[in-house]
């Protein structure tokens, strides 16, 4: 079985969970950790370390928000620390689209398939509308 975590600053997590749910519903084995000014990094370490093997899944994917900053330092660290066999993935720069076509996506699928295909829906997201309009307005 797959599981997903997105871990992120502040409160960022708990909302693009939040938001999948109101999207395609419960029941997509997605968890969330939210780093705090009130945590210190060993605390959130601890916490994330938790999240991260309170299940035996298959499979893990966690999502963080920016690469080089504190969360995803912790989580690649926790990585380093994980025998090869464990199938830990770990994706910076989370975004909905992505996490919406890595939840959805069906158990058949590579991981690595999935997550190349998520990473690419997340940069198709990106769009300057403005660029888009001049066009059809000028």
């Amino acid at each position: 079985m797959r599981r997903i975590i997105i871990a992120t600053h502040g409160e960022l997590a708990k909302t693009l969970v939040e938001t999948v749910e109101l999207i395609i519903g419960q029941g997509h084995n997605i968890d969330y950790f939210c780093m705090t000014k009130s945590k210190s990094g060993e605390t959130g370490k601890k916490e994330l370390e938790e999240l991260i093997f309170k299940e035996n899944e298959k499979e893990l994917v966690v999502f963080t928000d920016v690469f080089g900053g504190s969360v995803n330092n912790i989580c690649s660290e926790i990585l380093l620390g994980q025998p090869e066999d464990k199938k830990f993935h770990l994706v910076s720069g989370v975004n909905l689209p992505m996490i919406l076509t890595t939840a959805l996506s069906g158990p058949s699928n590579s991981m690595k398939e999935v997550l190349n295909e998520s990473i690419q829906e997340a940069h198709n997201g990106i769009k300057y509308i403005n660029d888009l309009f001049k066009g059809v307005v000028e």
